[in-house]
Parts: C-alpha cells; sequence; structure tokens
C-alpha cells in the first residue's frame, strides 16, 4: 500500500499545504490563505485551513485517513496555551491524536534547509529564529507577537515605512521618493488619502506586504538603509543570542539557514550576515530557493514514522 504524507506551513500572510509520496515525490500543492491565528484570528485560520485542505483531497481523491502522518507548522504555535488552540482546529479538520504534529512553522523551516546541528532564522511576516543541536535539543528566539517582538521582520520593516510615511503626511518629517509607494500599496489613490487607508488596517498580512517598498527600492535611500540596517542589527542579535543557547560542539559543523520572505532580498540576507560574529557568519550557507520550508514537514512526518514519534520541538 502507497505510504502518503502531509505537511501545512501556515504562515502570517499564506499556507502552504504539500502531499508527497513514500519516495518524496510530489502528489499535490496547494496555496490558501494565512493560518496564523494571531495575524488573522481563529475563525479566519481555521477557515483557511479548511478552504485548502478540502481543495486538496478533491484533487487526489481521499482524505486524511490515507495520510500516514501529517506535520503542521503553524505560526503563532508559541506556548501550551497557542498549541491547544492550535490542536482544537487541526483535529477539527479530521485529523485524529497521533496521526500528526503539531509545532512552530519555524521547525518546519529548519528541516528543509539544515541537518542539526544548526539554525534557521525565519524573517517573513514575522521573525523567528529555531535551532537544533545534534542531540535534538530545540532552542527559539524571537517570534513572540508583531506589535512588540518580530524584530527585523516583514511586520517590522511595514511598519516602520508605513510610520515614516505617516510623518510625513501630518507635516512632521520631509517627503522621501518611495512614500508614494506606501500609499499605492495601501490601496490609496496618493498620499493625501494614505492617513485613511491606514487607520482602516486590520491584519497584519496588510502591514508586512510594505516591506517590499523597502527590499526592492530599486536605489539605496538614506531612509531606507537606516531601516533595513536596524532591522538587520536585530535579526543578527536573534542568532547570536540563540546559538548561545544551544549546546553546540566545536567539532561539529554549524549550519545556519536564511529563509523567509524578507531573506528573499539578497541586499538584506548580505546585512544580516555582515553583522554575525565570524563563526557563525562561515556558517551561513545559501537557502536553496527551490526548496521551500513545507518540504521540511515532509521529512519530518518521514521522521516521525520511522521513529514512532515527532522529531524534538514538536506536539502530538
Amino acid at each position: 500500500m502507497e505510504r502518503y504524507y502531509l505537511s501545512v506551513d501556515g504562515g502570517g500572510t499564506k499556507t502552504e499545504l504539500l502531499l508527497a509520496r513514500d519516495d518524496g515525490s510530489v502528489v499535490y500543492k496547494e496555496r490558501c490563505g494565512p493560518a496564523s491565528v494571531k495575524s488573522v484570528g481563529e475563525a479566519a485560520a481555521l477557515e483557511n485551513l479548511r478552504e485548502g485542505l478540502q481543495t486538496l483531497w478533491r484533487q487526489v481523491g481521499f482524505g486524511p485517513e490515507k495520510v500516514a502522518h501529517s506535520v503542521f507548522g503553524l505560526s503563532g504555535c508559541d506556548t501550551p496555551g497557542d498549541a491547544a488552540v492550535l490542536t482544537q482546529i487541526v483535529e477539527s479538520l479530521e485529523f485524529s491524536e497521533g496521526t500528526y504534529t503539531l509545532c512552530n512553522d519555524g521547525v518546519l523551516a529548519f528541516y528543509a534547509g539544515a541537518e542539526p546541528p544548526g539554525m534557521v532564522l525565519i524573517a517573513g511576516t514575522g521573525s523567528i529564529v529555531v535551532g537544533v543541536d545534534s542531540r535534538g535539543g530545540v532552542t527559539r528566539t524571537g517570534g513572540w507577537g508583531y506589535g512588540f517582538s518580530d524584530l527585523g521582520s516583514g511586520y517590522w520593516l511595514g511598519s516602520q515605512a508605513l510610520r515614516e510615511a505617516l510623518r510625513f503626511c501630518d507635516g512632521c518629517r520631509s517627503w522621501v521618493p518611495w512614500f508614494p509607494a506606501i500609499a499605492k500599496a495601501l490601496g490609496a489613490d496618493s498620499l493625501d488619502h494614505l492617513p485613511q487607508a491606514a487607520a482602516d488596517i486590520t491584519r497584519s498580512d496588510t502591514v508586512a506586504a510594505l516591506a517590499s517598498v523597502l527590499l526592492d527600492w530599486p536605489e539605496p535611500e538614506p531612509l531606507q538603509q537606516e531601516i533595513l540596517a536596524a532591522g538587520s542589527k536585530y535579526l543578527a542579535e536573534l542568532l547570536v543570542a540563540n546559538g548561545e543557547k544551544m549546546a553546540i560542539e566545536p567539532e561539529k559543523p554549524l549550519r545556519i539557514v536564511l529563509a523567509g520572505g524578507c531573506m528573499r532580498s539578497k541586499a538584506y540576507a548580505h546585512l544580516v550576515a555582515s553583522r554575525l560574529p565570524e563563526r557563525l557568519r562561515e556558517a551561513v550557507v545559501a537557502g536553496d530557493r527551490n526548496i521551500s520550508p513545507v518540504e521540511g514537514g515532509i521529512r519530518m512526518a518521514r521522521l516521525a514514522i520511522g521513529r514512532g514519534g515527532a522529531p524534538a520541538g514538536t506536539a502530538n
């Protein structure tokens, strides 16, 4: 009987689903809306997951009963309370206890890009560092909430950009050439209408999307460079702090993968790496752009079946 594995990578901006066979070959891929409860709320996260899974099951002609193991890597799975809420969501989608693994989405990204010992920095809507040492111990740093943590992330960058554009609208600072792009990204006709558009924001992924204005701006501009420099400093600090928490054996090579939407900017990724101490800087590997974090969930599912339990740092 053919064995199938399911991986769900639920972030603050989108969710990717991947169904694969035992040999790793892809059966079907699907994408749906964000599954981060902290980004869009419990009801929307559940509905997005339900829609994505229903589409997947329709396409393949069967349901979760034929999946040997599933992995749900969900942004915002940070505390036992978070895990309890997300467990209810997953099990309401017809996954029973023992048939799936629940973890923070950062764990998926680690297994997609690195072998222990190593760390992965994810800078997408939010930011987090996850490390796994050679004995399977898991550490994490950052990612505690968009409004007060997740520094250097898409949400943080977008917030800084929007803040400065609104200061211009209020007459508190001088004009910068990328301010109109912020207004356009929010659907405002002009900077005159930016304050109202900003006042109507209800979702964190709307703010995070503004980061692309800074990351993709074609010419270096002083304020843009100042914001990116500050963000890269925060992200480098996460890596350094997490490295100090890990039980790293000097004789074993360490790998650091830079992942997430913000790290698709080579310039921003370079800024982060340049701020690391030499040993960590040398450990940074270029993430394979053809490998998505959702693929790490397939590897985790296969490990779970092989070990008779979930990989370290996970639940269920």
